[in-house]
């Protein structure tokens, strides 16, 4: 039998221990080294994760302050806002601070709200960034090594990389450091000298002074382009892991970016645009559809809401609602597309024009910015609204919201009609007349309608002859009351001379009473009743007479300079006198304005504030003067004059052949963007109440760029911008 070959012989092997110990040492090594390399990933996919976490925190914080402090700060100029501490604790600067938190969502990484919807209300938040933050004053404080929470721009310079301080009292530079102060008497003073444009040495530029605008992305004028306004600011450091111990030392070792300084600003903005319109606003079309045809428009244009027709020319356009774009419209020059804002189309219209910023803008593409239009609707023009009747006391700021911001309650002068002949006959009978006198106090005066029985002239006179006969001569217009004992005869406008007898006045008005008539005189007043095409009663206002009216009643002292305007109201808190509707009713009352072509004798401007019908019925404003002082404006140079009514009718008695605009139009009726009719600014309609033909409507608007050019009334707009103050003005602290 055959058998297999015995197998072959092998080597004997071995085995290196040290080779193997090698070995598995540096498969430890490259092991534990890639495991530290995952870990070190993973700290810095942590800290970048956390410093985002915490940046974006921040980021939703300033917003939430954008919205906070404003609304405080309004809260600090109403009634009743010092009385207690439960009232006045919100308006602090801690509890604004302690309320962005909340609004922010910043103690958490997500809300339990959310993490509910995603079904994962039972879940583990492993974010060591989610804090109570309840440490507020480690989180925010003043500019080192200032202690509080806010360092206020007042009364003093905090130095470079801070905007220009304001000046005020003691008591207010102590109280914007604990609350949001907005007050006229925060001025430009010498802190601020060579800083601004204008100098502060000059009163008429502390309320207000020329200054650069923000540079936001919110249109309202171009960055750094001067325009007229006040800066209000206050200066904070943040940090929001501050608040937690192991945090801290995180932010210690550079894990994030440390405490920032931040200006948060509130710019008080006297409407100055070519158009300033709070409302939703058609420009480029009448309602019928017609265009514009004599329209020139120079500068920006803000609306709350816009329809811009196609083929609009602009320059600037803003809005804080939204805007709806025709096509080929261009502003500054250039066509923008009939959406602007589809992504990406700001960032190429910045590429192809050198980084300039789309003239086309929101306030909600500004990022930390907000626009705040200081609207008070009809309680603009109306001082008898129970609001603007209400006593304002114990305020925070020393001043008060009504006087702050209804146009109505700023003006120098007051008619009211304040008496009718009964409940069934609307004829006024009696109204109440006040001015200001050199000293600032309000003086009061009855002022009759009627004088048959009303025996009380107090205040109705400056100088009378205890004769009842004799001869005057009168240079200027001048109304006459002759009688005695309650019982007047009454002669309007008499110039030249006149003798004063019975035969004069059409017999003795008081023939009962023994006593030798009187005689009283007054400057030919600057108001009166008159009837509107028969049907409609309304008060007359004269401008031009109320410089010789002030000197009558107040002295030389008494000027248009302390009273350069004047509100026109119904006191419908008196019996059979009603408010004012909108539209106006055929019964409501209007106001005629007259002889008010040349208004030089306000040499600060004038301003009519009014809650009726307004009729224009001659030539308003066409009386150049000397520019003011030191202004170099340009001639001619007129009165800077303002208007506000609810209505306005251009011409009374005849229509006008062609209505001619120069200056500023603008619009209070407000919008909540949520539809509704769209104004049309230029759809004007003349004293017969038919509109104006639209080609004999001629505007030229332009915008305000001096503070002489301000009229006495204006509305008031807010800017509020937070902008992070630059590291290269950091001290080593």
């Amino acid at each position: 039998m055959k058998t297999a070959p015995p197998p072959k012989k092998l080597r004997r092997g071995f085995i290196s221990y040290v080779l193997v110990l090698t070995t598995g040492v540096i498969l430890t090594i490259l092991m534990m080294s890639a495991y530290r390399r995952a870990a070190s990933a993973q700290v810095v996919q942590k800290e970048s994760q956390i410093r985002v976490d915490y940046a974006e925190k921040e980021d939703a914080v300033l917003r939430a302050i954008i919205n906070i402090a404003p609304n405080r700060a309004i809260r600090a100029m109403k009634s009743g806002s010092n009385a207690n501490s439960s009232v006045r604790d919100p308006l602090r600067w801690q509890n604004i601070f302690s309320e962005a938190l909340d609004q922010a969502n910043a103690r958490t990484s997500i809300s339990t709200t959310l993490k509910t919807n995603m079904g994962a209300g039972e879940g583990i938040t492993a974010n060591v960034g989610d804090s109570t933050l309840t440490d507020i004053n480690s989180i925010f404080d003043a500019i080192e090594p200032e202690p509080g929470y806010m360092s206020p721009g007042v009364n003093r310079s905090l130095g470079t990389g801070f905007p220009v301080p304001l000046q005020s009292n003691a008591t207010i530079a102590s109280n914007d450091a604990v609350y949001p102060i907005i007050s006229t008497e925060k001025t430009y003073g010498t802190l601020a000298q060579g800083k601004v444009l204008l100098p502060t040495d000059d009163v008429r530029f502390q309320k207000v002074n020329k200054i650069p605008y923000p540079n936001i992305r919110f249109g309202y004028c171009a960055p750094g382009q001067p325009f007229v306004a006040k800066r209000n600011w206050w200066a904070f450091s943040m940090q929001i892991g501050e608040n937690d111990a192991l945090l801290k030392s995180f932010a210690r070792n550079g894990g994030s970016e440390g405490e920032r300084d931040f200006i948060l600003s509130i710019y008080e903005i006297p409407s100055q645009l070519a158009i300033s319109a709070e409302a939703f606003t058609s420009l480029g079309a009448h309602a019928d559809g017609t265009a514009w045809q004599r329209a020139t428009i120079e500068g920006a244009i803000y609306s709350t809401r816009a329809d811009v027709v196609s083929g609009m020319k602009l320059d600037r356009l803003s809005s804080r609602r939204g805007m709806t774009l025709g096509s080929g419209v261009k502003v500054d020059g250039k066509e923008v597309g009939e959406n602007p804002f589809k992504p990406g189309e700001r960032e190429k219209f910045e590429l192809a024009n050198n980084g300039t910023f789309q003239p086309v803008t929101m306030a909600s593409e500004a990022g930390r910015a907000a626009f705040i239009p200081i609207n008070r609707g009809s309680e603009f023009f109306d001082r008898f609204t129970p609001n603007n009747r209400a006593t304002e006391s114990n305020t925070v700021s020393p001043t008060t919201w009504n006087t702050y911001s209804s146009g109505a309650m700023q003006c120098a002068m007051r008619l009211d009609i304040n008496g009718v002949v009964s409940a069934t006959n609307p004829q006024p009978t009696r109204m109440s007349f006040s001015y200001t006198n050199s000293t600032g106090t309000r003086v009061p005066i009855d002022w009759p309608l009627e004088f048959t029985g009303y025996s009380n002239l107090s205040g109705m006179k400056a100088g009378f002859a205890a004769m009842s006969t004799g001869t005057y001569t009168f240079n200027e217009p001048v109304d006459l009351i002759y009688g005695v004992g309650g019982k007047w005869a009454v002669k309007y406008g008499v110039t030249g001379t006149a003798t004063l007898n019975e035969d004069y006045f059409g017999g003795d008005p008081n023939p009962q009473s023994t006593s030798a008539n009187l005689l009283y005189y007054r400057p030919q007043s600057p108001w009166e009743v008159k009837m509107l095409h028969g049907t409609r009663y309304c008060v007359a206002v004269y401008p031009k007479r109320i410089k010789r009216m002030l000197a009558h009643l107040g002295g030389s002292t008494t000027t248009p300079e302390n009273n350069p305007s004047l509100v026109v109201n119904v006191d419908y808190t008196q019996a059979n006198l009603v408010a004012p509707s909108f539209p106006a009713k055929s019964t409501d009352y209007g106001v005629l304005l007259y002889e008010c072509d040349d208004l030089t004798s306000f040499k600060n401007g004038f301003s009519l504030v009014t809650n009726m019908r307004l009729y224009i019925g001659d030539d308003f404003n066409q009386v150049s003067m000397a520019a003011p002082t030191g202004s170099n404006l340009p001639a001619p140079f007129f009165p800077p004059c303002s208007l506000f009514a609810p209505e306005k009718r251009y011409g009374t008695d005849q229509d006008p052949f062609e209505v001619k605009i120069t200056g500023q139009l603008g619009h209070l009726g407000g919008d909540t963007g949520k539809g509704g009719a769209q104004v049309h600014l230029l759809d004007l309609k003349n004293g017969n109440e038919e509109e104006t033909a639209r080609d004999r409507i001629n505007v030229n608007l332009k915008p305000i760029t001096h503070p002489c050019e301000l009229p006495p009334i204006s509305m008031m707009n807010w800017l509020v911008v937070i902008e992070e103050r630059r590291k290269e003005f950091y001290s080593s602290n």
